[in-house]
């Protein structure tokens, strides 16, 4: 894919648009959506601009790689992979419905574009330097990327995965950390204080911040050069990003929507 800026602006605005409207109508008590809605633009431009895949064939091996570690945000990886043609309509209905392939937490679905299984936090970056470190053994040039959440990073199994990518100099491989200053029932900071630049560096990686949201800036980060390196992006987002009763409000980390917030977030959307 090669959407231009607007094109890439107004894919973020459906995709956020498909978040509010999935999760309304799932029959289910609860649907993350804070977190989603987070990573919305972060997806957009993968998925628009940067990786390499053909939509109708995603059982191909020689397409880039996306891992959500962060699982929750499930729905976020769904609605994109819809809005770029992976996904029908119909299968994206049956978001969290007994028996869907598409369930809350990511399952592994390779031929549907679903690379990891997200369940169980802190295992994506190990997981995707395997991958890496395969493609890079065999001369293969395709990438994998990899979302994070800042308060999954509380997670060790991360800094081991980091050393041994960096060890290995896989510059065929990119995290990018979703910092919206929340986890699961409190602020990150208030759980552990973590210098991400820092620790990233410290490990060996190319390090890029930038604003999550701003697409021209994404877009200017995955694209830097670090040859020789692996290339972690501290993303600065906004939890609930988009809709402003949800933005900075940890009490949608999980939440059913009433009608009323329904047609309130579509609302602000559409505007």
């Amino acid at each position: 894919m090669n959407d231009t800026h607007a094109a890439l602006q107004t894919a973020a605005r459906q995709i956020r648009r498909s978040i509010i409207d999935v999760a309304f109508r799932a029959p289910v008590d609860g649907v993350h959506l804070g977190s989603a809605l987070s990573m919305v633009e972060i997806a957009t431009v993968l998925y628009g601009s940067k990786m390499r895949y053909q939509p109708d064939n995603m059982a191909d091996g020689q397409r880039d790689r996306f891992l959500l570690s962060k699982g929750h945000a499930a729905l976020a990886l769904y609605t994109t992979l819809h809005h770029y043609g992976v996904l029908s309509a119909g299968q994206l209905a049956t978001f969290d419905h007994n028996g869907s392939f598409f369930p809350a937490l990511t399952p592994m679905h390779p031929s549907l574009g679903i690379d990891f299984a997200g369940g169980s936090l802190g295992h994506g970056v190990g997981y995707a330097s395997g991958i890496a470190w395969s493609q890079r053994l065999q001369n293969q040039p395709w990438h994998s990327y990899v979302v994070l959440g800042d308060g999954e990073c509380n997670e060790g199994s991360i800094w081991e995965s980091a050393l041994f990518a960096a060890h290995h100099q896989l510059d065929n491989l990119t995290v990018i950390v979703d910092i919206n200053g929340f986890q699961s029932d409190i602020s990150c900071q208030k759980t552990l204080t973590m210098n991400f630049p820092a620790l990233w560096q410290a490990c060996g990686w190319q390090v890029q911040e930038c604003d999550g949201h701003d697409i021209s800036a994404l877009s200017t980060a995955l694209d830097a050069p670090h040859a020789g390196r692996p290339k972690a992006i501290l993303a600065h987002t906004v939890k609930g990003k988009g809709v402003s009763f949800m933005e900075h409000n940890n009490a949608f980390h999980r939440n059913k929507l009433s009608a009323a917030q329904h047609q309130a977030a579509l609302a602000e959307l559409e505007g």
